[in-house]
């Protein structure tokens, strides 16, 4: 009679212990699920539209080029950017 009073205290230990493992795993699993994702701020501006490069003097060399894109949100939806017209650029299209 003393071996069966153990062996239930043993059997009970057991099955206490598989109920709390399994609470364990369970609440680690919610938690992971329930982890509110990072924000991602979306942002309603489009992509920045060039204009042709201009030059400042001549037909080539340095020159500046307008950008232009649109979105309520935006902080900016404009802005000059410096850039360069090879001068031999003629060449490519059989100008002297």
């Amino acid at each position: 009679r003393m071996q069966q009073q153990q062996q239930r205290r043993m059997f009970t230990a057991a099955l206490l212990a598989l109920v709390f493992i399994l609470a364990a795993v369970s609440t680690t699993e919610a938690g992971k699920k329930e982890k509110p994702e990072k924000k991602v701020k979306k942002s309603d501006c489009g992509e920045w539209q060039w204009s042709v490069c201009v030059p400042t003097s001549g037909d080539c060399g340095l020159g500046t080029r307008e950008g232009t894109r649109t979105g309520a949100e935006c902080k900016q939806t404009t802005k000059t950017q410096k850039c360069k017209i090879p001068c031999n650029w003629k060449k490519q299209f059989g100008g002297k």
